[in-house]
């Protein structure tokens, strides 16, 4: 018969002898891991000091590339202030190039100005637009009194005058002619559509016109001009009358001449 003190005894010690061995296995197993633990922390604590160092570098070559960038900021700073200089100077150049030219062009087309109005109404005046032609020959005379196709102007400004019959305004461009320019090569034309103009005013000015006309053949006999005045002076020059020559009529008796009579002839 199993003694059950016995049975008890023995179950309590195998219990407590299997809870020294795991005991032991759990010290040894959490030594292992002890050792594990310090040796990462260790491995952890080189690496920290190794991860200061790299800090304690990185720290100093931030420190140098701040200064770096302060540097470079500084010589931005400067760069940029130069360029401001220079962009100014530039915009100085610029303008003052700009100006340069545009005087040129202004001077250029002031210097073309008096070219261009002229051709402009001497081109209308062949195109048979006698108005235009007033106008620009007058646009001329009033910005150009002295330029070289003044002369010019003044004429064929009286010729479009004349050509739409406004014979005052005519001989009044055409006596400018004669006022202005007494050198001209247009004087006999002038002085011969200044006497034509007059001529058709309705103010008595024959005696005027044949003045001119007479000037024109007495100044320059060998001149186109000067045929054509003969032919107006020739209208215009009263005729002188003739004197009558009276023939005398034979008297219708004559007195008879006494014929001799023949002389006796002697026997």
């Amino acid at each position: 018969m199993i003694n059950p003190i016995r049975t008890a005894l023995f179950l309590c010690g195998t219990v407590l002898l299997c809870g020294c061995v795991a005991t032991q296995q759990d010290m040894l197993q959490m030594q292992s891991q002890m050792d594990d633990l310090n040796t990462n922390i260790t491995s952890m604590q080189k690496n920290q000091a190794d991860l200061a160092v790299k800090i304690d570098a990185l720290s100093g070559n931030l420190n140098v590339f701040s200064e770096s960038i302060k540097d470079i900021s500084s010589q931005m700073e400067r760069l940029s202030g130069r360029l401001d200089e220079l962009d100014s100077m530039m915009n100085k150049r610029v303008n003052a190039i700009g100006a340069t030219i545009k005087k040129q062009q202004e001077d250029v087309e002031a210097a073309l100005l008096p070219a261009k109005l002229y051709n402009e109404a001497y081109n209308s005046f062949l195109n048979n637009s006698f108005p235009e032609a007033v106008s620009g020959f007058k646009s001329y005379l009033s910005k150009f009194p002295g330029g070289e196709m003044a002369e010019n102007s003044y004429f064929y400004l009286g010729e479009a005058l004349y050509l739409q019959e406004k014979w005052k305004d005519a001989a009044l461009a055409y006596a400018t002619v004669l006022d202005k320019f007494p050198r001209s090569q247009r004087i006999p034309a002038a002085r011969l559509k200044y006497a034509l103009s007059i001529m058709k005013l309705p103010e008595d000015k024959k005696p005027e016109a044949l003045k001119y006309l007479e000037s024109i053949t007495r100044d320059f006999p060998k001149s186109q001009e000067a045929a054509t005045a003969k032919t107006y002076i020739a209208q215009l020059r009263p005729q002188k009358a003739e004197p009558i020559k009276i023939k005398p009529e034979p008297s219708k008796a004559r007195a008879e001449t006494p014929k001799a009579k023949p002389a006796a002839r002697k026997p």
